[in-house]
């Protein structure tokens, strides 16, 4: 209770309002006595006045209003936290007296209240209806009791009932939310699940029924989904249990309960109360399952005079007027009914449910006001119906409730909502006319698609060999290369600068997510212990995620989020169970330890109990652990979904059919179930229709969370395809994705190339090329389907979402994840689309690419691309070859990425965590210059070094006739293969004069060789 913060402005705002009062009640001072909290009674006058005054609780407390003071005796710890209303300016003034453990000093205080009374005049008015007990009570009653009889006690509550009932602007909202999550409750939950029951023909009782809806507030998910407005669910729970009736036992008073029988397929009353911040709002409905004529007219009667009572309740009339009017529109509208009438119909609601003062009854003088809001309750009981199929038809009941706000100058406002028409509340299951249904819709899709190939674009060189010697071709690489050279340095300089810029003034931290000390509360107040917790037995309180322990006999609540484990062991006749609870300085590791909130705080560890009940303590044990595995389970799943953020509103395209593309599949799939359907276009984003076996699913995809939009065509592929990678991960089942693609397959794979009856009879060339014409056609107009929608997607969202395609001449091969793919390169992007996992980078999200394993002997080299985001996990691409390391050196250049390259693998781990510690100390030190030192950055300075390497003339001679027979070898090796590479990739033969062209050019070449010898001695001295 120590956290506990007053509304000071409220307090002072009420409390003048009370003593105000005083005159109006005929008393001198008002007494207002707590004594020890009652679980079996928690709805007392003056529980409900100190809520509405203090907005809490306040056990074994004694408050006294005078007409121009407040005393307040209370325990010290009550007494530090009423302390700061003392020094509220304009506020009515209050004296705090502290109630101890020394009776005597006790004595002098209530003495000294009493005097307070006696000064204030004889009058004293107290709530009658409560009897507080315990000894702060008994201490007052022996120090008030001898002087008792010189005050005349008047009582209060009818006085103070009204002024409870006038709500302010913040207690309205308060009972708004309680009634929108009541009448959520009622029509998004209950209705579908009465539905379903009686549609599948289940058998549940009324009392199960009525669990299941108890059990909303204790489903997250559920929960979350309902109440989606509600921003403290904590403070919103059942102001009384959850009422269902059916099957002729009806009992519509307030302190109704559920009947363990069947529900009935008749008349089904069903009566919700919730509260939210410890205000109150109720709702009720009937559903009528095939009813009769005469059980219509009789709803529709209730209905209507309903909406006649809510006319009838304004400011200025009383209650027991409101009651009179009622029945006498009973009595003339449908006398036959007038017995059937509930003895009240509604009370004021507030911070109590029910407000035994204020009713509308007969007799009733409490005259309505703004702002009161009153449960409406019209019902009819004992209702005969003589065409009843069964002995439970024979007899129901009708009953409407909702909350309603009595306003100035209009009708009252009703603030529960929901269908209530008699078309909406009855349902017919056994219509004979009811319409036949749908027929079954024809899943089966014939997959005929066309098969891979086309014609092959030009490729560029993939091997790191240049195809020439020529020495024109080998200045122009050199250029390149020394060009290439002077813009990765200057890209690290730039990266340099800007990282100092970047953190300047900043202070680093390891990268690593700060951990806080939660605190956990099981229960907000003693009374909301179960009352099984008296036996002082463990007890596991599902509802509170709670442990209930039993220490020195008393009942010790433990959310479950402070269990760390449980250990069941057996010794001999005993059964033991050692409950152990996470505390700082408890873990081994870095990420076990838990932060520590106060130094000098003392934690429980562990705790062991042992009982003889064998079967018991297994019970507990598979109770606690299933408990604590949901609670992972939930946390887990939280932090999955905390980058989740929630869309925009498809708006749909009106008056105009959207643009489709028919026919797609979408991976990931929505069911588990791999349907065709149709992709359109709207205003303002993308809709996807799954179809399904449980009924599909309805995809949007807004163009603002839309980062990507790829078209890949299905040239040298299996799959045509359109591909969209978010902003920010949307939910598509119960997962989470960031990619979702659309395709359709360009292979057919229902032809069989080897065993039909036509290919054995007419074998031969002419259906080959008909069948190679025929899919080169089909994917031609798949290409251009799918890149027309691409495009039409990019003009709906007026260019906010470009077109980007890969391009295959310059992909390279790799191993992001699992396996070898191909990855291409688009103008903003390195992707692999064609299976999954999908592999998507974004270029101006890199800070850097290192690629490791860069050194003579070795077929691959790895790839690292650490983000700007230093906190963000570095990427690897294992396995790319070698040969095609120009290729990947050339495109990092041509897209203003820095790269570095290294022998050997780093661990980027602790790199990363250093960087993140001190990003400053990191960039004065020279940034990514440590990684720099065998890249291409570095490389003119090495050969300014290795060129004052020189060898004499005979060494010179010696090594040019060793190179020139190398060469020669090495040469025609290379040629040849050269020529078997031309040979496959040519689609017609050389004849005998391009062949004869080629052997002179390459005896002149041969005659050239000495050139190419006086180079590779220098290439070799630089590698001593």
């Amino acid at each position: 209770m120590s956290d506990v913060q007053l509304d000071a402005a409220a307090f002072h705002r009420r409390a003048k309002r009370l003593t105000n009062s005083l005159k109006k009640a005929n008393v001198d001072s008002i007494l207002i006595l707590q004594g020890r909290s009652d679980e079996n009674n928690p709805y007392t006058k003056t529980i409900a006045t100190q809520m509405w005054l203090l907005g809490y609780e306040f056990p074994n407390t004694l408050i006294l209003f005078t007409s121009d003071k407040i005393y307040v005796v209370a325990s010290q710890k009550k007494a530090k936290i009423l302390e700061p209303l003392k020094s509220t300016p304009g506020g009515v003034p209050i004296e705090v007296f502290v109630h101890g453990k020394d009776v005597a000093k006790n004595q002098e205080i209530f003495s000294q209240t009493v005097s307070v009374i006696k000064s204030s005049g004889a009058k004293l008015g107290v709530i009658a209806g409560d009897k507080p007990s315990g000894k702060m009570v008994d201490e007052w009653n022996s120090a008030f009791t001898p002087s008792k009889a010189g005050f005349n006690e008047i009582d209060v509550s009818s006085a103070i009932a009204g002024l409870l009932s006038v709500k302010e602007d913040s207690e309205m909202k308060y009972q708004k939310t309680a009634a929108k999550m009541c009448s959520s409750v009622m029509h998004s939950y209950f209705i579908d699940e009465m539905a379903g029951i009686f549609d599948e023909e289940k058998s549940i009782t009324n009392e199960k029924m009525a669990e299941r809806i108890a059990g909303v507030l204790a489903n997250d998910k559920l929960s979350k989904k309902l109440f989606t407005n509600v921003s403290a669910l904590d403070m919103a729970e059942w102001s009384t249990a959850p009422i269902v009736q059916s099957g002729g036992q009806y009992d519509l008073s307030p302190t109704a309960s559920c009947s363990a029988s069947q529900l009935h397929a008749g008349t089904v009353v069903c009566t919700l109360s919730m509260r939210y911040f410890m205000y109150n709002a109720t709702i009720s409905r009937t559903f009528m399952i095939d009813p009769t004529p005469e059980q219509e007219k009789n709803y529709s009667f209730l209905l209507g005079l309903q909406k006649q009572a809510l006319s009838w309740l304004k400011p200025g009339a009383t209650m027991g007027a409101v009651y009179s009017k009622i029945l006498s529109h009973i009595q003339e509208h449908r006398p036959d009914l007038q017995g059937n009438l509930t003895k009240d119909c509604g009370f004021v609601t507030g911070i109590e449910l029910s407000d035994g003062n204020n009713v509308i009854s007969p007799g009733c003088t409490t005259a309505l006001e703004p702002n009161m809001v009153i449960v409406l309750r019209i019902g009819l009981e004992n209702l005969a119906n003589p065409k009843g199929t069964d002995a439970q038809s024979k007899t129901y009941a009708y009953q409407l409730i909702d909350t309603v706000v009595v306003r100035e100058g209009s009708d009252a406002e009703s603030i529960t909502t929901g269908e209530k028409e008699p078309n909406d509340v009855s349902f017919f299951f056994n219509d004979e006319e009811a319409a036949a249904p749908a027929p079954k819709r024809d899943t089966k899709r014939e997959n005929k698609r066309d098969a891979n190939g086309g014609a092959a674009k030009p490729a560029t060189r993939k091997s790191a060999i240049l195809p020439s010697k020529f020495r024109s071709e080998e200045k122009d690489e050199e250029s390149n290369t020394r060009k290439r050279r002077e813009h990765q340095k200057e890209l690290l300089n730039r990266l340099l600068v800007e990282g100092r810029r970047r953190f300047a003034g900043e202070a680093g931290d390891d990268g690593e997510e700060t951990r806080v000390f939660k605190k956990f509360e099981s229960y907000k107040r003693e009374t909301a212990l179960p009352r099984e917790a008296r036996s002082c037995k463990i007890l596991v309180d599902e509802r509170a995620e709670s442990i209930i322990l039993p220490i020195y006999g008393m009942a010790v609540p433990f959310h479950i989020s402070t269990l760390k484990n449980i250990v069941k062991t057996e010794e001999g006749d005993y059964v033991y169970l050692r409950i152990n609870l996470a505390s700082p300085g408890q873990g081994v590791g870095k990420k076990d330890n838990l932060p520590q909130d106060d130094a000098g705080s003392t934690f429980v560890r562990s705790l062991t109990f042992r009982s003889t009940d064998a079967i018991r303590m297994n019970d507990i044990h598979h109770s606690i652990t299933g408990l604590k595995r949901d609670q992972v389970k939930r946390e887990t799943e939280k932090a999955q979904l905390a980058d989740i953020v929630q869309q925009d509103k498809l708006i749909q395209a009106i008056g105009q059919r959207p643009v489709r593309l028919p026919d797609v599949f979408m991976r990931p799939v929505a069911d588990g179930k791999r349907f065709p359907a149709a992709l359109e276009i709207h205003n303002n984003g993308l809709r996807y229709v799954s179809a399904g076996r449980s009924g599909g699913a309805t995809i949007d995809i807004l163009f603002n969370n839309i980062r990507h939009l790829f078209f890949q065509p299905c040239d040298n592929e299996l799959l045509v395809l359109i591909h969209v990678h978010l902003k920010n991960p949307i939910m598509l089942g119960k997962k989470k994705t960031q990619d979702i693609q659309f395709y359709r397959e360009a292979s057919d794979a229902s032809f069989d190339e080897t065993g039909n009856r036509r290919r054995r009879i007419r074998y031969g060339d002419e259906d080959e090329i008909e069948a190679e014409q025929e899919e080169r056609r089909r994917r031609r107009q798949l290409n251009k389907e799918f890149k027309e929608f691409a495009s039409k997607i990019a003009d709906a969202s007026n260019h906010e979402v470009e077109v980007d395609t890969p391009f295959r001449e310059v992909a390279f091969n790799g191993v992001p994840a699992r396996a070898n793919v191909l990855l291409q390169p688009t103008v903003d992007c390195l992707v692999h689309l064609s299976d999954t996992p999908f592999f998507i980078i974004t270029v101006v999200d890199v800070e850097l690419v290192h690629l490791e394993r860069v050194q003579f002997g070795l077929k691959n080299f790895d790839m690292v691309f650490v983000f700007k985001d230093f906190k963000r996990s570095p990427v690897h691409v294992n396995t790319v070859p070698m040969k095609q390391l120009d290729n990947v050196k050339e495109w990092l250049d041509s897209v203003n990425l820095a790269y570095t390259e290294g022998p050997v693998n780093l661990n980027w781990a602790p790199i990363m965590k250093t960087i993140n510690t001190d990003p400053v100390g990191f960039f004065e030190d020279g940034g990514w210059a440590f990684l720099a030192h065998d890249s291409d950055a570095e490389d003119d300075e090495s050969e300014e070094e290795e060129s004052e390497f020189t060898v004499s003339e005979d060494e010179f001679e010696e090594s040019e006739s060793e190179s020139s027979e190398a060469e020669s070898d090495f040469g025609t090796e290379s040629n040849s293969s050269e020529d078997d590479d031309m040979d496959d990739s040519d689609e017609a033969g050389e004849d005998w004069d391009e062949l004869e062209a080629k052997a002179r050019a390459y005896d002149d070449k041969r005659s050239h060789g000495g050139d190419a010898g006086d180079r590779a001695p220098a290439k070799r001295a630089r590698k001593r």
